[in-house]
């Protein structure tokens, strides 16, 4: 496993950089769909961003949980690096998502959607509890603090309600191309995202300290 993660280390931004080639491919060549047009792979890096987020987010809840009941470091920075990774994506999500709301609907902000306010505070929120975290320095408080910030955030996206925002245009699609792109790119979005924690963990293990 250390040789595995030596190597992904040393082709980081190469793999990076094919990846993210990959991805732009795959969007230039997935179908249109009938309202949308081509602006629905807008939407489709979009899901895909707060899947691969929400996912990341997931698996540092467990992460950090077991880093408390653990107490050893390389468990809190794995967790750590989960993360930073997920508020890494989430923020470009934040971003991405005001230039799919203005092009799909004609505004950058919708802030009469649950979905867009719900965002916008997470973005804050994951910001505050990284920098506090981080200014901090201590191992129990991080790995406490990153178990709140995943918990909250699991717990409450279920629980929006929407105005105008579809709740699974991709999924409920009858065309089997559009889902089988949107699973294609959400496979690269999140292996992206993996390369991204190990990029973080490696700058956050005790080793590299």
């Amino acid at each position: 496993m250390t040789r595995v993660l030596k190597t992904i280390h040393r082709w980081t931004w190469p793999l990076f950089a094919g990846l993210l080639i990959s991805l732009a491919v795959l969007l230039w060549l997935s179908p249109a769909e009938q309202t949308l047009g081509q602006a629905v792979k807008l939407v489709y890096l979009h899901g895909t961003l707060v899947r691969t987020a929400m996912i990341i987010f997931a698996v540092s809840l467990a992460i950090n949980l077991l880093a408390l009941v653990r107490r050893q470091r390389n468990w809190a920075a794995w967790g750590k690096a989960f993360v930073w990774g997920a508020v890494t994506i989430w923020l470009a999500h934040t971003l991405f998502s005001m230039v799919t709301t203005y092009v799909t609907w004609g505004i950058a902000i919708a802030w009469f959607e649950p979905r867009t306010r719900f965002t916008f505070a997470v973005a804050g929120a994951s910001v505050i509890f990284v920098a506090v975290t981080h200014f901090m320095n201590n191992t129990r408080f991080s790995s406490l603090s990153f178990v709140v910030l995943s918990g909250l955030i699991l717990s409450l996206l279920p629980r929006l309600g929407t105005i105008q925002h579809p709740l699974d245009p991709i999924g409920t699609s009858p065309s089997g191309a559009i889902r089988a792109f949107y699973t294609a790119i959400l496979t690269l979005t999140m292996i992206l995202g993996g390369l991204l924690i190990t990029w973080f963990q490696n700058r956050l293990s005790p080793e590299s300290a």
